[in-house]
């Protein structure tokens, strides 16, 4: 593993947990898809000085230790570096910026827990655009293209991310 910053250690195994929840869901190998989301942003702490290159050198040392195509070509796909296709490349990018929504909607209750974090509490934050606003609600909703509704998308990472609540210090 080439990440070594807590957070983003954090914020891959929740892309991990989520990925394989909807490849579940949606009848796809929990496996690449798994994988997929733990290794997406394996280079961030290597380009941290140059973000123009997140995605392509990830892709390079996944394709350097043989990873399947499907999982280079989903890495750069959420990086912008090509256009989202397969479900795999599409799932990647709703649920990168997804988990980091949920964390932001967990770290604004008191206890700080996710466990008492709902769908409807995720959609009503969505509405307030100052709410992590760095966040892309349009590539959230792109899991639409998936054929399952938004809300139930949200429920599946949502749930997802409760089953690793430890790992994550939530």
């Amino acid at each position: 593993m080439h990440l070594k910053t807590p957070y983003l250690v954090k914020h891959v195994l929740a892309t991990e947990a989520c990925m394989q929840s909807l490849a579940e869901r949606l009848g796809e190998d929990k496996n690449i898809w798994g994988i997929t989301g733990l290794v997406h942003d394996m280079d961030l702490d290597i380009v941290e000085a140059d973000p123009a290159r997140h995605g392509k050198v990830g892709a390079e040392i996944l394709q350097k230790e043989g990873f399947d195509q499907a999982i280079v070509n989903a890495v750069l796909a959420h990086a912008g570096h090509k256009d989202p296709e397969t479900k795999l490349e599409i799932a990647l990018c709703a649920v990168d910026p997804t988990t980091g929504f949920i964390v932001a909607a967990t770290l604004i209750r008191p206890d700080k827990k996710i466990g008492g974090v709902e769908v409807q509490n995720i959609l009503k934050r969505m509405k307030e655009k100052r709410f992590a606003a760095g966040v892309s609600r349009e590539q959230m909703k792109t899991a639409e293209k998936l054929g399952i509704n938004f809300e139930e998308f949200l429920e599946i990472c949502l749930s997802a991310m409760k089953g690793i609540s430890e790992e994550l210090g939530l």
